[in-house]
């Protein structure tokens, strides 16, 4: 018997509906609503961390695995970040997502899994926002104009209809300018004229440095924080809520910001909470600074990647690629 899958490059997935980011918002949520039903099968990420000799980040790869039981679709995610990529003249991120059939095993699709993780990972910090920002919100800030930042200024776009200033910042002028360009939005002249006046700050870089001051923010604000060292420590310490996407796995991830305050004693377990409850409850209503530090879940991905792969399925996008047409020896 002849056994077949689908690879599915960058440009199929983007034929395929890649960059509606309200889908994407939408699969987003979904996710998150269907892990609060119990609905999800995923155990924690596997992740092998690499450093250079003296002890810095060299970077990582990490099997992402999921089962969606009411999409009737399991895959994995094999994602390799490294921070130095950029120098070389490669992306960041370097990602695979396999998508198999939960009733047989057989594997339905490999596809181009790193714009998809932008995609999502903007599709969470904006979700985060649509559940989480101050009441009123309608200035935001997106710090680092990368393809993360990118997507984040896309999905705040999409997901916030009330947004009435949208500020954009990077290290380089003319990556901030065309993303600004892309979203109706401006660019900020600085860092803390970014901050500043903003009811949503999301950081979407791979900086270390803890750049967000606190006596930057608004009394009432929510802090995105897409990488994970971003904001000063006090910033979480002050913060009334501080919401994460999936516990067990951030505080398993020694150099985040967030894990390390709480193995230091001065992050109490007990302030931190999910987001997904939250999103079945709804709007958290009221101000006050909020942090939401979400790790990224292997059932965002998922559901995104089905999406697509139903879509370039029923649209004969992508490459058959057989994985044997006949053998004896199974």
């Amino acid at each position: 018997m002849a056994i077949e899958l689908i690879y599915i490059d960058r440009d199929a997935l983007v034929s395929a509906g890649l960059l509606d980011f309200e889908k994407a918002v939408e699969d987003v949520e979904r996710a998150f609503k269907m892990l609060a039903a119990g609905e999800i099968v995923m155990p924690p990420k596997v992740a092998i961390e690499l450093f250079f000799d003296g002890g810095s980040p060299k970077g990582h790869f990490i099997a992402m695995p999921a089962y969606a039981k009411p999409l009737g679709v399991a895959g994995v995610k094999w994602a390799a970040g490294f921070f130095r990529n950029p120098e070389r003249g490669l992306p960041h991120g370097l990602d695979v997502i396999v998508l198999s059939d939960p009733e047989t095993g057989r594997p339905l699709a490999v596809m181009e899994g790193a714009l998809i993780t932008a995609v999502r990972t903007g599709a969470v910090a904006a979700v985060g926002a649509k559940y989480l920002a101050p009441d009123g919100a309608e200035v935001a800030a997106v710090v680092g104009a990368g393809v993360v930042g990118r997507a984040v200024a896309h999905a705040l776009k999409a997901a916030l209809r009330g947004l009435t200033d949208l500020k954009v910042y990077d290290l380089k002028r003319e990556k901030a300018e065309a993303v600004a360009g892309e979203v109706d939005g401006r660019v900020a002249g600085s860092l803390e004229g970014a901050v500043r006046g903003s009811d949503i700050v999301v950081t979407a870089t791979t900086s270390h440095s803890q750049f967000v001051k606190l006596s930057w923010l608004k009394r009432d604000c929510l802090c995105v924080e897409v990488g994970k060292n971003e904001l000063e420590d006090s910033v979480i310490l002050r913060a009334d809520k501080v919401v994460v996407d999936y516990w067990e796995q951030v505080k398993a991830r020694e150099w985040v910001s967030l894990a390390r305050l709480w193995r230091q004693g001065l992050l109490p377990e007990s302030k931190i909470e999910e987001i997904a409850p939250i999103i079945v409850r709804g709007r958290l209503g009221g101000g006050g600074l909020r942090v939401f530090s979400p790790i990224g879940m292997a059932c965002e991905d998922l559901v995104v990647a089905n999406r697509l792969y139903r879509e370039a399925e029923k649209r004969g996008l992508g490459v058959r690629l057989p994985l044997w047409t006949a053998t004896d020896w199974l």
